[in-house]
């Protein structure tokens, strides 16, 4: 077997040109693999993040009927009861972001606009979606101040610029009404049109005060460090609090529709993967047939000299497992640096893609993951494709026709 694997490691570089051919072939099966996984997983990672740090978080506590019927009335008392349960499980939880929230009518002379009046904890807001760096206007308001920010659509279509005043008019909680008049302390550009034209930021103090509705949110944001504890820590919480009054929901719950996306997604992705493997494979077994036909003669010589078929079939054997293995060696080496560098310089989209990205609440370009086991996986598919397809001239050796082959 030493003398086999011998003859099979010398063979390769006995003609480096087509061992180069063979082994380039795998390789770019692998990088081209790699690349579009990648992108493939980075896109979806990248509208779950979005999804997450601008919207829902990785999961909820909100009052019981709240996402049945979200209004203000069902806005929970954030009490010990919440508080203790959450310092209970806190060493499975980043951190916490409170908001009261509820749909008002805003206006300034006689322009009026629909708006989200959304109250929040400035520090916390920014941890979990950078929102001060989206200011384009004015300042960032701290804890105890009373003016509001509003977006930048929203602004526009009002009129409205920092130092102006804005009416806000709502339904606070128990048919309390919502009124109140605010500075325009600042003004914050969205990337998502959604958001861009609808929402307004009070402080959680000032807003809880305009919604008449203190000690109360409508939805208790909880983010972890590792997305794959959400749903077991969504369960914990939900033992430990009263189902009668409160609801644990992690953003898939939250976001059924989209989950609906993601899976026929998938579905899309798996019938993408197999086709290209498909590809893949036929242009590893195009080359393989190339220099199969190429050494024939070689071959017939072989075995006209006493090589036994069985000692030549494990000889190319181990030759397809070297050129294999290097191939797809050098393959994910080169994928790691390609998809890295994408990684760090995302495509960025222009033009009508970009704007059907944008309809759909996406940030538009295209990312990239360097998650471990992209690579990993790809690599080891297209190193077995690679094996199937190369013992195709291990089949050839016990069907050749030495005397025909030696003549070639």
């Amino acid at each position: 077997m030493k003398i086999l694997l011998s003859l099979a490691w010398r063979n390769l570089w006995r003609k480096k040109r087509r061992t180069f051919i063979t082994v380039s072939s795998v390789m770019f099966a692998a990088i081209l693999a790699i690349t579009l996984m990648s992108l493939i997983h980075g896109t979806t990672d990248q509208f779950i993040d979005s999804i997450i740090r601008n919207s829902t978080g990785h999961l909820q506590i909100q009052d019981v009927l709240y996402n049945e019927e979200p209004s203000m009335d069902h806005a929970l008392e954030y009490g010990d009861e919440v508080k203790s349960v959450i310092e209970k499980h806190y060493e499975n939880i980043s951190y916490t972001v409170p908001r009261i929230q509820g749909f008002c009518l805003a206006a300034k002379d006689i322009g009026t606009r629909g708006v989200v009046v959304m109250g929040i904890i400035p520090e916390m807001e920014d941890r979990m979606n950078d929102l001060s760096s989206r200011m384009i206007e004015g300042e960032m308001f701290t804890a105890d101040d009373s003016y509001a920010l509003v977006a930048e659509g929203v602004a526009r279509q009002l009129g409205v610029a920092v130092g102006d005043t804005i009416v806000l008019l709502g339904q606070g909680f128990q048919g309390m009404t919502a009124a109140g008049k605010y500075e325009v302390g600042g003004i914050i550009q969205f990337t998502i049109p959604e958001q861009n034209n609808r929402m307004v930021y009070l402080t959680l103090r000032e807003a809880q005060w305009f919604y008449a509705a203190p000690d109360r949110l409508t939805n208790l944001i909880i983010m972890v460090d590792d997305a794959r504890d959400v749903a077991l820590l969504a369960q914990n919480l939900q033992n430990d609090l009263d189902d009668e009054w409160y609801a644990v929901k992690t953003w898939e719950q939250l976001l059924p529709d989209e989950v609906a996306a993601f899976e026929a997604r998938d579905a899309q992705v798996k019938l993408f993967a197999w086709i290209l493997y498909i590809v893949v494979g036929f242009g590893i077994f195009g080359t393989i047939i190339m220099m199969l036909y190429e050494r024939l003669r070689e071959f017939g010589i072989l075995l006209s000299i006493g090589l036994k078929r069985a000692q030549l079939a494990i000889i190319c054997a181990l030759e397809t497992v070297f050129i294999s293995f290097i191939g797809v060696l050098t393959g994910i080496v080169a994928g790691f640096f390609i998809v890295y560098w994408l990684y760090q310089n995302p495509i960025h989209l222009t033009g009508d893609l970009a704007d059907i990205m944008l309809d759909f609440g996406l940030e538009p370009i295209y990312a990239f993951s360097i998650a471990p086991h992209i690579f990993i996986f790809q690599g080891m598919i297209i190193f077995i494709i690679a094996l199937i397809v190369g013992m195709y001239p291990v089949r050839k050796v016990f069907k050749l026709d030495m005397v025909e082959a030696a003549r070639k």
